[in-house]
């Protein structure tokens, strides 16, 4: 396997925003790490589209773009992480698209949990990934008297991540199940955080629905074995890396 294709296998763990400034900011960030690894040059030649710019000149920018990104994409250079193009010099990233390496990418992230069960955990989750400029959400900030099924079915449609924490009797809400099932609906990554015993194999759990329970298992689960201040670091800090931050 080519450096190539091992940097493409990676990057394709990490989902590509639903915002435009979403996508263009980890385009930039995902280049500017190619160069960082030495798989490219930080200079690049253009084909001009008005005033945009196409990366075309090298076989590797479009089998990358092409894998990663579904075909060509055009990058405006008004977001600051190009320089301007010319005929003669082409263009560079600039050292703002080289901060962004210090960065996560600003993913929508919804946060699903039930208050009796992961309340304090709701509020740490959310505190942390604020710190790494992530943009997540959690229920609480929903305005009283809006349309409370329909405020938060539209918040997991215009996320990137769904994190659902699960704690020990957590699917005993209808409420909290109904989320996990828009988010499955809407086909977000989706990723459980299992604390304070929780157990998916319990019987207690047969009746819940088997997509429910696949989208939920230990396997894809991040989980808490130590109910202690170091147990819950641990279990963030591998949150935090599922965004591609290493705090």
């Amino acid at each position: 396997m080519s450096e190539l294709d091992k940097f493409l296998d990676e990057r394709s763990n990490f989902d590509i925003p639903n915002t435009e400034v979403g996508w263009v900011r980890l385009l930039a960030q995902e280049i500017a790490l190619g160069v960082h690894r030495t798989l490219w040059d930080r200079h690049f030649n253009d084909i001009e589209s008005g005033s945009k710019a196409r990366f075309l000149q090298e076989r590797w920018v479009q089998k990358y773009e092409s894998r990663r990104w579904g075909g060509l994409q055009d990058i405006l250079s008004g977001h600051g992480y190009f320089e301007p193009f010319n005929r003669v010099d082409g263009g560079k990233l600039t050292q703002e698209a080289f901060r962004l390496l210090q960065e996560a990418p600003p993913y929508n992230i919804f946060i699903s949990y039930r208050r009796i069960d992961s309340s304090a955990l709701a509020l740490l989750v959310l505190a942390r990934l604020k710190e790494h400029e992530l943009v997540p959400f959690v229920d609480m900030a929903l305005e009283v008297g809006g349309n409370w099924h329909a405020d938060l079915k539209e918040r997991i449609e215009a996320s990137d991540y769904f994190i659902i924490l699960l704690g020990k009797d957590t699917l005993s809400s209808p409420m909290t199940v109904k989320e996990i099932q828009w988010a499955l609906q809407y086909e977000r990554t989706i990723i459980p955080l299992w604390h304070s015993g929780f157990d998916l194999r319990d019987e207690k759990w047969a009746g819940i629905d088997h997509q429910v329970k696949d989208a939920i298992q230990q396997t894809n689960a991040i989980i808490v074995h130590n109910e202690s201040a170091s147990g819950y670091n641990t279990a963030i800090v591998e949150l935090l890396n599922r965004f591609g931050v290493t705090p």
